[in-house]
């Protein structure tokens, strides 16, 4: 299986006097370039844009490299952070922390250092993929302490720290001989550094800002599709709805001319429906006809043999008027509750009373609703 590489793009040396010329080198294919030197006010040797490893001055951003305590990684490095900031103002540091191979690593920076080497790389056309302490190149020793000269600055590490190798402090802790770092070596470690950052100082206030999943340019594309298949499937509708809107119109008006054809006063739809139902009423036709009204009563009163009929009439105005007799008012009112389950409209007298036979009488009507 192939292991992908580094990324393409550039790591570049910060000085540590301002304004003096960085020391950079391009990554391509995995492979890294010669070492050179740039001048702020020279034109930029790089596309604007392109990604880079920026490795700030080791003296201004010493590395504390200590064991990682037993405890949940974010627990570690936010105990880290308020550690080193303890009896500070938090405006004075900025502290960044992260964790390597068991280990924990504090890195300690001025945010007047940090706005000056964002300013910086901004200025020069780059965008930081990280920022990191110089000495982290240097791989941490067992004992003793590593040495090497990157650009125009020394730098050291021990099992406990990563700093500027100043002369006077290397005697201080008195390891010993130093590990000189070769420059083959020197350049396997540039390579690791910038596919994988032991410790970014771009944390906190300096992290770098998130881009939105929302405003990505694939979701604004996925948004324009979207409103563009709302505003078709919107016009298809309007579209559908035109036509089944003229279908009904038409319809309409063929119904008008068959109506008018018999009855020319007809002049609408309302008009032609009530003439066609008034003439159906007048032929015992349909539901308003004597035929519907008086099936749905006999049909009513075929579960309930105790109610009979004493009379029944069916007027023109569609109304079919009966008086129903039965032994009790219950049966009644079941004849009632069928008709009326039906849809049929019913009347019935507010009170239901025996006559001189005993039977329980009422007088009803039915009509279509």
């Amino acid at each position: 299986m192939e292991v992908a590489g580094p990324p393409d793009g550039v790591i570049a040396l910060l000085p540590a006097v301002a304004g003096a010329p960085w020391r950079w080198c391009a990554v391509t294919g995995g492979a890294l370039g010669d070492e050179r030197a740039w001048s702020p006010d020279e034109p930029a040797p790089w596309v604007a844009g392109t990604f880079a490893t920026l490795l700030v001055p080791a003296a201004a951003a010493p590395v504390s490299d200590a064991p990682l305590p037993d405890l949940p990684v974010p627990q570690v490095l936010a105990a880290a952070r308020i550690g080193a900031a303890k009896g500070e103002l938090e405006a004075d540091r900025h502290v960044a922390a992260s964790t390597q191979d068991g280990r924990l690593l504090t890195a300690v920076a001025s945010p007047a250092d940090m706005d000056l080497w964002l300013a910086g790389a901004a200025a020069a056309g780059l965008v930081p993929k990280a920022l990191v302490p110089a000495a982290l190149v240097l791989p941490r020793p067992e004992s003793g302490v590593v040495l090497t000269d990157l650009g125009d600055q020394p730098l050291a590490r021990t099992g406990q720290a990563a700093f500027a190798a100043e002369p006077a402090l290397l005697d201080m802790l008195g390891e010993g001989t130093p590990l000189v770092l070769a420059a083959a070596d020197i350049e396997v470690a540039l390579l690791a550094l910038h596919a994988a950052p032991p410790l970014d100082l771009r944390q906190g206030r300096y992290a770098a800002p998130r881009v939105s999943f929302f405003t990505l340019p694939d979701w604004r594309g996925l948004a324009r599709m979207a409103a563009s298949a709302a505003l078709l499937a919107l016009v298809l509708m309007l579209v559908l709805i035109v036509r089944l809107d003229r279908d009904a119109a038409a319809r309409e008006d063929v119904a008008l001319e068959l109506v008018q054809q018999r009855f020319p006063s007809a002049s609408d739809l309302d008009s032609a429906e009530r003439l066609v139902a008034a003439d159906a009423a007048r032929h015992g036709q349909g539901a308003v006809g004597f035929a519907a009204p008086t099936a749905a009563l006999l049909a009513a009163m075929r579960p309930v043999p105790g109610v009979s009929l004493r009379d029944i009439g069916f007027g023109e105005d569609g109304i079919l008027r009966f008086t129903a007799a039965a032994p009790r008012a219950e049966e009644i009112n079941l004849v009632l509750v069928a008709l009326q389950r039906q849809g049929w409209k019913v009347t019935v007298p507010p009170a239901l009373a025996p006559d001189p036979t005993g039977a329980t009488v009422a007088a009803m009507t039915v009509r279509a609703p």
